[in-house]
């Protein structure tokens, strides 16, 4: 990571920031769609209760609901995308660029925290609130602990 202003010389630079901002737009679908499937698919307490070969053929009965059911477990892959994230930015870009817009992710979320205070929990707006929540925060906290060691590791080297 570079401290100064001035991006690294690499092969092709870095990307543009409206190409973080969409990988960042699809971590918010990414939960907030898959929190969405999770509570619309899931089967009743009484099926669950059932055991296990009641909860087969609820979703040998209802395949499109097995199906948003699995969906719903794909949000575990967004970890790698939000590493793949920070790490490029680590590298291609100045110290203080990602600060900056790890702060400004993390306000994002707090915006977003404080006004999905007030919708209800069924609607839709918390779904599409809870994905821009998961979105922003996870990227910009992640980005934080990043940019923190970097700076530690600056430190101790002397510059």
């Amino acid at each position: 990571m570079t401290t100064d202003d001035t991006a690294p010389d690499s092969g092709r630079g870095p990307r543009p920031w409206g190409e973080y901002a969409l990988m960042i737009a699809g971590l918010a679908v990414l939960w907030g769609g898959s929190s969405w499937l999770k509570k619309t698919c899931e089967p009743p307490n009484a099926v669950w209760a059932a055991g296990i070969p009641a909860v087969v053929r609820f979703f040998a009965a209802n395949p499109l609901r097995a199906l948003g059911y699995a969906a719903e477990g794909l949000r575990v892959g967004a970890a790698p995308a939000v590493l793949f994230m920070c790490q490029e930015l680590r590298t291609t870009r100045p110290l203080r660029q990602y600060l900056a817009m790890c702060l400004t992710l993390l306000g994002v979320a707090l915006l977003t925290l404080a006004g999905g205070l007030v919708i209800a929990p069924n609607a839709v707006a918390y779904y599409v609130a809870m994905g821009v929540l998961l979105g922003t925060a996870l990227p910009g906290a992640a980005g934080l602990v990043h940019v923190a060691f970097a700076w530690l590791r600056d430190r101790t080297a002397g510059r």
